[in-house]
């Protein structure tokens, strides 16, 4: 059902006050006569029986003043007043005229009014784009002026238009916006129009609770203001929102009252949207009987207002209560009538109606079977096309899908390969590193032993000391030279497995004051030369650091290999270390591990022992 499109179209035409159009001050007497005109149309919608005796007063007053002002002021309302009884030729001339004419500066705000009058025709016409179109340049007018209660009325008619489009989010924002400026409105009838607009989007976006009591405040001003518009506008929002939330009785009696209202004062679009109403009412209901009593007399309102599309949505109705009731001619005769009117955008299913109606009625004219294969063939055509639409962007996505995953894959390997190639590089940056500390810490020993012991033998012998000493001396300094070479040996380890070159290195380097364990499960190390030559030195300087500097009696190294990492605990019981020691201790071992992307960790205190674990994946 499209009776919002009734709604929007209506509220539309009144959003725009003819007030507060002006930058600069008018003259008194024109104000005086502008004034005297607009109170003269507002009276003309007040009855249907008086309406044209206060239109021609107020043509009267605006002749004779003879200003620009006051043609333009009645000009405006005329258009309104045209608008009001569906003779959209007549207002689209009247818009044209006012654009025509030349302003002042401080009379710009009338283009505006005029451009409003323009979308609003458009509106009616279902040109909904068009009419936005008109409705922007409006709003450019009226910010220039700041014309903030017209300002808040273009933007009530496009939030009409985004409604019609079903865009309800777009059509909330800008109701907001026009609700936002409604203190800035001084017209009764223009706030309740802008209040009701805001509560049916809320109503349309899920929030019944804050629509009810948005429209209660229109409500409140058409009581307060006895305005006749302004009560139409709050009757037919109520009854809008009760009939989204199913509340058929209260939708039916604000229906009612919004046809009664309008009768009153001869507004009849209004008493089009009650009509319209209650039929969508009793087509929700299934009161097939009701739809087929009100038809003539909706379908001749309508016809009177040329609105096509309260005609259309009409004879579909009134087509599908026929059929309900068994009527198939007269069904079919007004679901034709529907579909030629919107032969373009009336629906599948009205489609369908009419080829099932058709069949039937010519049944007896033996076509049924003929209408039954065009048909089935239309559908057939149809579902070939789908499918076919539907393959071809199963197609589509495939190969999205596979050269995505061609270049994921491709830009990982790229990946890996650039990391392997940096690890490789820190590892041996680290190598070199480990290197020149070997070679110090060798060169260290050969200071601190090799050459002392030579020094205290070249002392021994000049003193003419005891030989078996000098031999004692000679034997201590075979058997430092004997560990440092060694300690110098390159170690293959395409040939020599990692754990077996730790184990030498411990027997080697063993003393009877320090005994060195190794202790690990048979287990397969797969690691490059680099790696292993890396690790190896690791522990080198780890048993070396616990022989030189622990005073321990026992070192233990530890092989073990769990959820594919490589854990190796070095552990002594020596001095041990404080804090201090092991926050900035064995930075060279953290180094080098890091750079394995492996992780250290000390255990220690002071007269306890120290424990390292490094944990290495594989």
């Amino acid at each position: 059902m499209k009776i919002w499109a009734l709604f929007a179209g209506f509220i539309a035409l009144t959003s725009c006050t003819p007030n507060h159009v002006n930058e600069k001050p008018i003259s008194s007497q024109n104000s005086i006569d502008s004034a005297q005109i607009v109170d003269y149309y507002n009276r003309a919608t007040l009855s249907a029986d008086s309406n044209q005796y206060y239109r021609e007063k107020a043509r009267k007053i605006a002749v004779k003043n003879g200003s620009t002002n006051c043609k333009a002021t009645r000009l405006f309302l005329e258009g309104k007043a045209y608008l009001y009884v569906g003779k959209l030729d007549s207002v689209d001339a009247i818009a044209n005229e006012g654009l025509s004419m030349h302003y002042q500066s401080n009379e710009k705000g009338f283009r505006g009014k005029f451009y409003n009058l323009k979308g609003n025709t458009m509106g009616y016409r279902r040109n909904l784009y068009a009419s936005l179109e008109y409705y922007v340049k409006a709003e450019r007018i009226f910010r220039s002026v700041n014309d903030l209660s017209s300002l808040a009325g273009i933007y009530n008619n496009i939030a009409n238009n985004y409604f019609s489009l079903k865009d309800y989010h777009t059509a909330l924002e800008y109701a907001s916006k026009a609700y936002q400026l409604v203190g800035k409105v001084q017209e009764a009838r223009i706030k309740a129009n802008i209040l009701s607009t805001y509560a049916i989007t809320l109503n349309k976006t899920n929030q019944p609770k804050k629509a009810l009591f948005i429209e209660a405040k229109a409500d409140s001003i058409a009581n307060s203001t006895n305005d006749v518009l302004a009560k139409l506008a709050a009757t037919i929002g109520y009854a809008e929102i009760y009939k989204t939330d199913n509340q058929f009785d209260s939708a039916h009696l604000y229906y009612n009252k919004c046809i009664e209202f309008s009768k009153k004062s001869g507004i009849k679009h209004f008493e089009l949207m009650g009509q319209i109403g209650l039929l969508s009412i009793y087509e929700e209901q299934s009161n097939f009987q009701k739809i087929i009593e009100n038809s003539d007399s909706i379908l001749l309102l309508a016809q009177e207002l040329n609105n096509l599309d309260v005609i259309h949505t009409s004879k579909r109705i009134i087509g599908k209560a026929y059929a309900a009731k068994g009527e198939y001619k007269k069904a079919f005769t007004f679901f034709n009538e529907s579909y030629n009117l919107y032969s373009q955008t009336a629906g599948v299913e009205n489609q369908r109606n009419i080829n099932e109606l058709r069949l039937k009625y010519e049944s007896e004219k033996k076509e049924k079977k003929i209408l039954k294969q065009n048909y089935q063939l239309a559908k057939q055509q149809k579902e070939i096309g789908e499918k076919q639409a539907l393959i071809g962007m199963l197609l589509l996505l495939l190969l999205i899908a596979v050269l995505v995953l061609f270049f994921a894959r491709k830009l990982a390997r790229n990946k890996q390969a650039i990391l392997t190639l940096q690890t490789n590089q820190k590892i041996a940056e680290s190598m070199i590193r480990g290197e020149e500390k070997e070679r110090t810490r060798i060169a260290f020993e050969i200071h601190d032993g090799i050459a002392a012991t030579v020094a205290g033998i070249s002392y021994k012998l000049g003193a003419d000391t005891d030989k078996k000493e000098v031999i004692e001396l000679l034997k201590g300094l075979q058997e430092d030279s004997r560990k440092i070479a060694h300690n110098l040996m390159p170690i293959d380890f395409d040939k020599v497995d990692l754990i077996e070159a730790v184990e030498l290195f411990s027997n080697r380097i063993s003393t009877p004051l320090t005994e060195i364990i190794v202790l690990s499960h048979p287990m397969k190390l797969e690691f490059s030369a680099a790696k292993s030559h890396l690790i190896y030195r690791v522990l080198q300087e780890l048993i070396g650091n616990a022989l030189t500097h622990a005073s321990c009696k026992s070192i233990f190294v530890k092989f073990e290999l769990l959820n594919d990492e490589l854990i190796i605990q070095v552990e002594d019981d020596g001095l041990g270390m404080n804090k201090s020691q092991i926050e900035s201790g064995l930075k060279s071992v953290k180094e080098r591990v890091s750079v394995l992307q492996g992780k250290v960790t000390i255990q220690s205190s002071e007269k306890s022992g120290t424990t390292v674990k490094i944990q290495i994946e594989i």
